[in-house]
């Protein structure tokens, strides 16, 4: 495994991939906070295909820098999972309907846990703003833990808990955008591990 030292001449690539998963999932919020309640079954096939786009977008960004990034292999095993996860539910919408809460709960799970592991890495390079990447993939896995133990929730209160787990993922991609652009044109995105 190459050290920080070692990876001082590399950079990460493509750090835009990371601002279009974001604005996708915050452009997806957005409609969702909108969508009534009787179009439930429109809110799990959206949440099917930004899970399949957000998989598309990830095994790219993963490849892409796969010479860069130690462990770039935790990347491309997220957007395999999404890229699966999404074109199964998209043919199948009866069942994403009725498994969307535990399917939501897991995904924003595994979402919080991964950006808490960006956050680490993001700290050592000495990024001040790391609180609020680690706030945010905290507060992903909280509603995820609260989406598990309250699974009978109406409509209305899914769409909108749902909207705005999305908004904080987008968020937090685009935030982690902008800074692995200031690494890049820095030079100090070296070793990040996992973006």
């Amino acid at each position: 495994m190459a050290t920080i030292q070692e990876n001082l001449n590399y950079s990460v690539k493509n750090w835009w991939l990371s601002l279009v998963i974001g604005i996708v999932f915050v452009l997806l919020a957005i409609l969702l906070m909108f969508t009534p309640i009787s179009s439930y079954i429109t809110l799990s096939i959206l949440f099917s295909i930004a899970v399949f786009v957000a998989g598309i977008f990830e095994i790219v960004f993963s490849i892409n820098n796969k010479n860069v990034i130690p462990n770039w292999g935790w990347n491309l095993g997220i957007g395999i999972i999404d890229l699966i996860l999404g074109f199964y539910l998209m043919f199948h919408p009866g069942l994403s309907m009725a498994v969307l809460p535990y399917i939501a709960a897991f995904w924003l799970i595994f979402r919080g846990v991964s950006g808490i592991a960006y956050t680490i890495d993001l700290k050592r390079f000495g990024d001040r703003y790391w609180g609020w990447y680690i706030a945010f993939g905290i507060l992903a896995i909280l509603l995820g833990i609260w989406f598990i133990f309250q699974p009978l929730i109406g409509a209305i209160s899914l769409v909108y808990f749902i909207s705005y787990m999305v908004l904080i993922f987008g968020i937090f991609r685009i935030m982690l955008s902008f800074q692995l652009r200031k690494c890049k044109k820095n030079g100090q995105c070296e070793g990040i591990e996992g973006i």
